[in-house]
């Protein structure tokens, strides 16, 4: 059994276990919502470079047409390869096992996406490092209300009851982006079951160094080595 949460999401949590809780409980198809609004209102510029940091299985994609990201040159990365090569049915874009804590992925990329990764990760760790790869960053974040329902948690998941996620402040991610340059430039939400919500926050600050990573590549080759 993992005894992190990282080690829960690197190889132990199955996407089928996954992917079935997400649909269930409508988050996919929120986050879904989230994309298409996103690149409706406000799309980068055709050939722009985006990251999907902490990508999962793209299940977004099933409610959200892959040909959305046509004009652009997109990389996906995770730190569970099963993972990518799920999300690699859906798109095949490029992808690379990569943790969003200690990136290997250099940019610069034009706009990073990262949903419902920071709740499971040290966050402000990872909030620096997406600001140092783009100049804009969108976060989709989980927030519960008051006396939140606990659902059942299939198979392999299950381990999430003894490395829970750790929701964020809403300001507190405000302010620690700021801190990082960076302003909050729209808000997006969407409601999902037992009253939770899913936040989009459009992020928009300095632009990073020209730097590019060579080693991103189509399909990873094999399951990530348990943490010792």
């Amino acid at each position: 059994m993992p005894r992190t949460l990282r080690q829960a999401w690197a190889g132990h949590i199955a996407p089928d276990d996954y992917e079935r809780h997400m649909a269930a409980n409508g988050q996919p198809q929120a986050n879904a919502g989230l994309l298409d609004e996103l690149f409706r209102i406000s799309p980068p510029a055709p050939g722009a470079r985006i990251l999907f940091a902490g990508a999962g299985t793209g299940q977004y994609f099933d409610y959200w047409a892959p040909s959305s990201l046509a004009p652009y040159a997109c990389v996906f990365t995770d730190i569970n390869p099963l993972y990518l090569a799920r999300l690699a049915a859906r798109f095949p874009g490029e992808s690379l096992v990569d943790d969003i804590e200690g990136p290997c992925v250099i940019g610069p990329f034009d706009l990073a996406i990262v949903m419902l990764v920071l709740e499971h990760v040290d966050w402000r760790c990872a909030a620096a490092a997406l600001c140092g790869l783009a100049g804009r960053v969108f976060t989709v974040t989980q927030e519960d209300p008051a006396v939140a329902t606990l659902r059942p948690l299939p198979g392999t998941l299950a381990v999430l009851r003894d490395h829970p996620p750790k929701l964020i402040e809403r300001a507190a991610l405000i302010a620690h982006f700021g801190r990082l340059g960076f302003t909050v430039t729209r808000t997006a939400i969407r409601e999902v079951a037992d009253g939770k919500k899913m936040v989009g926050l459009d992020f928009s600050g300095p632009a990073p160094a020209a730097r590019y990573h060579r080693a991103v590549h189509d399909h990873p080759a094999g399951p990530a080595a348990p943490e010792p």
